[in-house]
């Protein structure tokens, strides 16, 4: 198919008009005047159209002389066909952009070379086959794309070089991200060739799994990809070569790996023994055999080996178990398990089978919060300036064990909670929003009627700045206000709408009670086989109806009351902004004849919701892909003295700006939290270690994608539904790079050739036109 590189200069062909005009006028330049004598110098008929086809001629010469130009500068090419016999010159040169698949299932192995491996190698043979002239660059596709050379570089020597600098596979891939910038980076280039190689394993996951086949959805209607669009519109993209560098992977490959690391409080307290919990998810095996080993670290130091769970019974493919640790020092902590589920290779006997393919899934990382004491402020609904008794002192009991008698100083080194109650005339918003160092970590709101606006705009800077709240309604909450200035139709940081007070506290038959089969949020982990005298066996006489209406509404349901007939919510949840909030339908003190305070539940309940509710930061420290790595500094901070350890690369201190070789860039700024320092590069997965000028080291984990441990191979259908979304072709693994870098052009330019001929052309013109005047 032929086309034009500036088809816009075709416009010079109205310049072919220009010859014919100049032939007629000099024809009609004099007036004929007859003259008797003139016959006598007549010339013959035949010299007549001698000189008429000699005009004729030259005129067409001249024209062909303007068109062979104007071709000549919109440079035409013939495309969508490989030409038998090659015109004279150099190939015609490409821009190239080469996608490395980054997940961690490149590096799948059965005690051979890797995918990821093999990439490489078939990547070097490539440039290895370039010719001068070539421009490449080279993306890697992970949750986030990494731009080893995130632009069309002509020095395919550099190229190399970062090649042998690319990262190892870790975490999952966005391969339609990846080809979209690929896309974005051969937009303008005029090469005559233009491609796409994408280098991958094969995997359906990340490639033709449901939500990826939606990623290549949108990236046909953003390109204006359309399946009834003519091969002409087709040609003129970028060429998509795909090859899979692992084709004999099976469907059932072996592997093991290890879920997320979950635990109740991720903000912990000194020498507060915590509970952790993760899984051994099992593919392409049926039986289960405990693992080796399983390791546990803690600031990458190994501490012990955890004893390796034992069922009868491979449930779901995954084997759950669980382990304790305490932290002897506040600060930031990394809790690290590693599993290795068959014995290194010295202690392998003869025939032995690699039972787990992908090592990469074997580690997982965690980071915890451990502080020396949590500051939190309960704010009782009590109008009085001076009750005899709060309400809320019964939560601040349970939080903070006080000495017997009148003295009223808490007891030493029984709880790290700090919980100070203050009257609702008593709360100053400026208490949330004054010197972080003494802000509360939780606020809790204990049976308060309403709030002024003040309170309401410290409230939601208080939110803002990641912090967590509990509301506890009881018999002064004003449904009206409520529902009119906090909840305002799901638009408010409110988790639900009052609707009424429910049941009677004079009627003890007719009570709910917390129903242990809804004790999945982690606040209430702990109650699920609680015995006797737990949160279970509490009764509540009366309580508040709660409900989610509104377009909006994002409050979630983590707990409900059960009577009876029916099941009512007992705690609802709404993340907003930066921080947490819960709020529970029934006071957490003696009032309508509740029985909780009197069990022994109320401690341990008001321990959790407080430590859950004050983990509201911890999604600053354990991150998912591109989301941003911030630490908060004192105000007027500078970057001096802070350094960065990534997942993959060195220790380098932060410097604002562009990132050089000797430094990470990063930048102070201010936010309505405070200033704080912020660093935008986490696309790598893996542990992150900021440590600060007073040498304290802040650890970071960007979480991997744990459905990459699914290693089953994309079908040829699958590969169909992807193609017919984006034009592209699969090649088999064992072409060679030499031959796809040298495949007979797409685009053939012909541009030197009318050059040629414009030459011939003005010399023949100059020939014709001294011929003329010579017989003349």
């Amino acid at each position: 198919m032929a086309w034009f590189m500036a088809p816009l200069l075709l416009v010079g062909l109205a310049a072919l008009a220009i010859p014919p005009l100049i032939h007629l006028l000099n024809r009609r330049r004099f007036d004929v005047v007859d003259w008797g004598a003139m016959q006598f110098l007549q010339v013959s008929q035949k010299t007549r159209r001698r000189l008429l086809l000699e005009e004729l001629l030259l005129m067409l010469l001249r024209i062909g002389l303007l068109a062979l130009l104007v071709f000549g500068l919109a440079n035409p090419f013939v495309e969508g066909m490989n030409l038998q016999i090659h015109l004279p010159g150099a190939r015609p040169t490409r821009d190239a952009v080469l996608i490395f698949d980054g997940s961690y299932s490149m590096g799948c192995t059965d005690g051979g070379h890797t995918a990821h491996d093999a990439a490489k190698e078939w990547a070097q043979d490539y440039l290895g086959a370039s010719a001068g002239g070539d421009r490449v660059a080279i993306l890697q596709a992970k949750q986030q794309i990494v731009p080893v050379v995130g632009f069309l570089d002509d020095d395919l020597q550099r190229v190399r070089a970062q090649l042998d600098k690319l990262p190892p596979p870790a975490g999952g891939c966005d391969l339609p991200q990846a080809v979209q910038a690929a896309e974005a980076l051969l937009a303008d280039s005029k090469a005559p060739r233009r491609e796409i190689i994408v280098l991958s394993d094969g995997q359906k996951y990340g490639w033709a799994d449901e939500p990826t086949m939606l990623r290549w959805g949108l990236l046909a209607t953003q390109l204006g990809i359309r399946p009834d669009e003519d091969a002409t519109v087709k040609a003129r993209r970028p060429r998509i070569t795909v090859l899979n560098l692992d084709p004999e992977r099976k469907p059932d490959v072996p592997n093991w790996s290890l879920t997320a690391i979950r635990t109740n409080r991720v903000v912990a307290a000194i020498n507060r023994e915590l509970v952790f919990r993760a899984e051994i998810a099992i593919h392409g095996q049926t039986d289960y055999s405990p693992p080796y080993r399983i390791r546990l670290e803690v600031d990458g130091q190994f501490v012990k080996d955890l004893a390796p769970p034992r069922v009868a019974k491979l449930e779901k493919g995954k084997v759950p178990f669980s382990f304790t640790h305490k932290f002897g020092a506040p600060g930031s902590h990394l809790i690290t398990v590693v599993l290795e589920p068959d014995p290194p290779p010295e202690k392998r006997g003869a025939g032995y089978q690699l039972k787990d393919y992908l090592p990469g899934d074997n580690r997982q990382d965690m980071a915890i919060e451990v502080v020396a004491g949590l500051p939190v402020l309960i704010v009782d609904g009590d109008a009085s300036p001076m009750p005899p008794r709060r309400g809320a002192d019964f939560l601040r009991n349970a939080l903070t064990p006080v000495k017997k008698g009148k003295d009223p100083t808490p007891l030493q080194n029984v709880s790290p909670l700090i919980a100070e109650v203050v009257g609702i005339q008593q709360f100053d918003g400026a208490t949330l929003t004054g010197d972080p160092a003494a802000r509360p970590r939780v606020l809790i709101l204990s049976n308060v009627a309403r709030l002024t606006q003040g309170q309401q705009d410290a409230i939601v800077h208080y939110l803002g700045d990641g912090g967590g709240v509990l509301i506890t309604l009881g018999d002064r909450a004003e449904a009206e206000f409520y529902n009119k200035e906090l909840y305002r139709n799901g638009e408010g940081w409110l988790p639900a709408k009052l609707d009424a007070p429910e049941g009677d506290e004079d009627k003890k038959n007719n009570v709910v009670r917390p129903a242990p089969a809804s004790f999945t949020h982690p606040s209430l982990d702990l109650f699920r086989d609680m015995p006797g005298g737990g949160l279970a066996d509490a009764q509540f006489p009366r309580w508040w109806k709660l409900a989610t209406p509104g377009r909006n509404a994002a409050g979630v349901e983590v707990a409900s009351l059960r009577s009876a007939t029916a099941d009512f919510p007992f705690l609802i949840e709404r993340a907003f902004k930066a921080g947490r909030v819960l709020v529970c339908s029934v006071p957490l003190d003696n009032s309508w004849g509740t029985n909780l305070t009197g069990l022994p539940a109320i401690v341990p309940l008001a321990h959790e919701l407080v430590y859950y509710l004050a983990g509201a930061r911890a999604s600053e420290f354990n991150l998912q892909p591109g989301q941003p790595l911030r630490y908060r500094v004192e105000t007027d901070a500078h970057l001096d003295g802070f350094t960065l350890e990534p997942p993959f690369g060195d220790t380098k201190p932060l410097r604002a700006g562009d990132p050089t070789p000797d430094a990470y860039p990063a930048q102070v700024v201010h936010q309505p939290r405070g200033e704080s320092l912020v660093y935008t590069a986490t696309r790598e997965t893996g542990v992150y270690k900021l440590q600060t000028p007073e040498s304290a080291t802040i650890y970071y984990v960007v979480q991997p994608d744990a459905r990459e441990s699914n290693l089953a191979p994309a079908t040829e259908a699958d590969r169909e539904r992807v193609a017919k979304l984006i034009p592209m072709n699969y090649q088999a693994t064992g072409t060679d790079a030499a031959v796809l870098a040298n495949l007979g052009p797409e685009r053939q330019e012909f541009w030197w050739l009318l050059l040629v001929g414009v030459i011939v052309l003005l010399c023949s013109e100059v020939w014709m036109t001294r011929r003329m005047v010579k017989n003349r």
